[in-house]
């Protein structure tokens, strides 16, 4: 809560961080008459007329045996109406009825009127039942004409409506996909995934191997000083010594064996010694400072939740395995701290980051959800797994891959009760009996294609995906051994989440009415409440009286939308300037985030409020650590323009702008520990004057001298805007502060160092002080040709210039 009121005296969403994607949603109506191939439409390839010369990323066609190419827009086959076959596998039900080259014009005696990946996979789901006896009909395009093809599956059932609870379809899949994993559990395991898709499934004839993998890892632990000696330098430890400790104790769970408990205490000890400051970890540990202090900034390249929340469910069951590390609850709740702030906010980030407006990013929503769940917080589950039900379309995307979304999907829906995990694999069956082999395995399917059996080789699809089916056993922590009824969603919120990823792809809220928008914008959602201020923007009636009225609603949820929508006004919301500003003081933080936001879609039209919004850029929140509400401010005012939006209000000139606001201002986003809050500053910097720098030396030489704690890999951005101001103004200072950002270690020094090279070309031979230093780096780097060039090019630069500029030396700076 800000401890600065904000005075209104005069009469505005930030894009996130993370954008939301682009989302498809299809429905399929399967006839029962032959058809003769449909007119593909004017937007869709027609694969009979011309072959792609590229069909690398050809799609699994489920338990067929079959190999299908098809037209991809924006990594998705929303688009395709065709499927062109690259190949068929000898044995397989696909084997001497389809051929390379044939084209699925349709199925069932329909033509694909729809994405045909979609429409493809709801078929094998029909094809699979009772009733169809196994049969796939598909019309054919072969050698000039069109042709009726039938495939011949195993009959698997039905999908109960329960599934995978009391469903025979999900117990066969299972039981089919366990015999195949219990041939070579150890393919592609690098994750131990495999693990505990057995432990999951609770064979007795599994636990052998099992125990020996257990064992194992075990005896390749160090004990706890060894490994956090080991690991504690940087690295990609944290990938695997989250997956290791959490199979160890969901292993120890499940047996009781003592055996691996010093492993266990040595990867928690470990994990939670190498946390970092908020709550996060890095692709590697934090090292110890320079005394020997724990949990400084998570260093360049900066925190990574895909790595670090796998880490924070380790260490949850870890307490529950009884292990005891003075490190080991503050560990625990930096995490829930730092985790628990995006509760109704919107997905968890890449790092840290603002929320996503979206339901979920490559399962870190569900690995949220999941840590919440275990340590049996209801109010954080409950939001969690209600954004994993409502992710069904969202799945597919994801940073190197979406192999994380569904490994962790399924089993964190399930942590919202049974409901609401029937209610996400219903959505999703086409996508999993698109993902099942012919002999009962599972393959990553990567967006836009790119079949692969496994996740870069370290997470076995098979394994992965049978732990949702193994779900309704509860063998394990992770699928609902203790889970906890009060974390369960209601019917109602279940149907919610449902409805709320529903319209996605069918432009719905184009469709809707202007008070079905009103109504959307105190949605539970925020993707939703977000898309329906974007339409309503688009509109053109005067919708400024309700949205203000909102704006006092009792709903937080209505509140954050009214603000968003009136962003998305423009030049209609100038008559709400004064409001919104006396929103920036608002009791709710991230309203106040909102509010920043939203100032910055208006645009130059929100200038007569400056003074408020530099007044709030200074109000520190006692509550907030990441001060995300100045960070906001700061991208409303400040940011130059680019991957993240507009530019702010004073990007381009800070002329006329009094310096009793501005200052304050300044020096307190260059303070922000948000490393991209702080970067936006590097407009700023480039226009300040000798006198500008003269006033705010201090702040600005500590901004290049400290690197921010939080987005480290952002950290370089107002460092180097500082040192390029600085030699501008030909000021003496930015000469050892120059050669300090050169010798850094951090990620990014190839750039840092050629952006510090042009820096000190500015100072030419008044340079020469620092030679003996410069000559000593271009030895460390000669292996680096660029860099190196260009540092040798400087130095004889330096030493051959006879006329130096005359420095100004800064006073009282130091």
């Amino acid at each position: 809560m800000p401890t600065h009121p904000i005075a209104s005296t005069s009469s505005r969403l930030v894009a996130s961080l993370i954008p939301a994607c682009a989302l498809v949603a299809a429905a399929l109506w399967l006839g029962s008459s032959q058809v003769k191939a449909a007119k593909a439409p004017a937007a869709a390839l027609d694969l009979t007329k011309a072959a792609p010369t590229d069909t690398k990323s050809s799609y699994n066609l489920g338990p067929t045996g079959a190999l299908g190419w098809m037209q991809v827009e924006a990594g998705m086959t929303e688009k395709s109406r065709q499927i062109l076959i690259t190949e068929v596998e000898k044995g397989s039900p696909a084997a001497g009825k389809l051929e390379m080259g044939d084209v699925i014009l349709g199925v069932f005696g329909k033509p694909f009127d729809d994405d045909a990946r979609k429409c493809f996979g709801r078929a094998i789901g029909q094809a699979e039942t009772e009733a169809a006896r196994g049969v796939l009909p598909l019309t054919v395009w072969r050698k000039g004409r069109s042709q009726s093809v039938e495939l011949k599956l195993q009959v698997m059932g039905s999908y109960s409506e329960t599934s995978p609870y009391n469903c025979p379809k999900a117990k066969k899949i299972l039981e089919q996909g366990l015999a195949v994993l219990a041939k070579n559990p150890a393919k592609d395991d690098g994750l131990h995934t495999n693990e505990l898709a057995l432990l999951a499934a609770g064979r007795p004839a599994d636990l052998a191997w099992v125990t020996q993998s257990a064992h194992k890892v075990a005896a390749d632990t160090p004990d706890v000083e060894t490994l956090w000696k080991n690991s504690s330098k940087g690295g990609m430890a944290t990938w695997h010594h989250g997956y290791n400790n959490l199979f160890l104790c969901e292993y120890f769970l499940v047996t009781g064996d003592k055996s691996v408990l010093p492993a266990i205490h040595a990867y928690t000890t470990t994990i939670a010694r190498g946390q970092g400051l908020f709550g996060t970890w890095g692709h590697g540990y934090v090292p110890p400072g320079p005394n020997g202090e724990l949990h400084g900034p998570v260093p360049p390249y900066g925190p990574v939740n895909a790595t670090g929340l796998p880490c924070f469910i380790s260490i949850v069951l870890a307490e529950k395995c009884g292990i005891e590390e003075p490190e080991l609850k503050p560990a625990i709740a930096r995490s829930s701290k730092f985790f628990g702030y995006y509760v109704g906010k919107g997905f968890i980030p890449y790092g840290e980051h603002r929320p996503g407006v979206g339901h979920d990013d490559n399962g870190k929503t569900s690995m949220a959800a999941m840590a919440f769940a275990l340590q049996g917080k209801p109010a954080e589950t409950r939001f969690f797994t209600k954004m994993v039900t409502a992710s069904y379309e969202s799945r597919e995307w994801g940073h190197t891959g979406n192999g994380f979304s569904y490994l962790w999907g399924p089993v964190a829906a399930n942590c919202g009760g049974p409901q609401a995990m029937a209610a996400f694999m219903k959505e999703l069956r086409w996508y999993y009996d698109l993902a099942r082999r012919w002999d009962g395995s599972f393959v990553n399917v990567g967006t836009g294609g790119s079949v692969a059996s496994s996740y870069h080789g370290i997470l076995g699809a098979t394994g992965s995906y049978l732990l949702g089916y193994a779900v309704p056993l509860k063998k394990i922590q992770i699928t609902g051994h203790d889970a906890h009824p009060e974390n369960f969603l209601s019917p109602a919120d279940v149907a919610e989440a449902i409805t709320a990823e529903r319209w996605l792809g069918e432009n719905a809220h184009a469709k809707r009415s202007i008070q079905q928008l009103l109504d959307g914008l105190g949605s539970w959602s925020p993707l939703d409440r977000a898309r329906c201020g974007e339409e309503l923007g688009k509109r053109k009636d005067d919708v400024l009286p309700q949205l203000l009225a909102l704006t006092k609603s009792k709903s937080p949820n209505a509140r954050l939308g009214a603000v968003g929508a009136i962003g998305h006004l423009k030049g209609r919301a100038v008559p709400a300037l004064d409001p919104l500003a006396a929103l920036l003081n608002d009791d709710d933080r991230w309203l106040r985030v909102q509010t920043a936001e939203a100032l910055r879609n208006i645009g130059a039209d929100a200038k007569p409020i400056t003074h408020q919004m530099l007044t709030a850029a200074t109000v520190k929140d006692d509550t907030d650590q990441m001060q995300f509400g100045v960070g906001a401010l700061a991208y409303a005012l400040f940011y130059p323009g680019g991957a993240y939006g507009p530019s702010g209000l004073l990007a381009k000139s800070i002329a006329g702008v009094p310096k009793d606001q501005l200052y304050p201002a300044i020096r307190s986003v260059a303070v922000n520990p948000d490393s991209a809050a702080r970067g936006c500053l590097r407009s700023t910097y480039g226009l300040l004057t000798l006198e500008d720098v003269e006033a705010l030396a201090p702040t600005i030489m500590a901004s290049i001298r400290e690197m921010p704690p939080a987005n480290t890999m952002f950290s370089k951005g107002v460092r180097l805007a500082g040192i390029q101001a600085l030699a501008r103004l030909q000021l003496e200072e930015g000469i050892p502060l120059t050669l300090m950002l050169m010798n850094l270690k951090d990620w990014g020094k190839g750039y840092i160092i050629e952006t510090s090279i042009d820096v000190l070309k500015k100072y030419r031979g008044a340079a020469k002080t620092i030679l003996p230093d410069l000559k000593k780096l271009e030895t460390e780097i000669r292996n680096t040709k660029k860099e190196h060039d260009k540092l040798v090019e400087l130095i004889a630069l330096i030493e051959s210039d006879t006329n130096p500029p005359k420095l100004i030396r800064l006073q009282g700076a130091r």
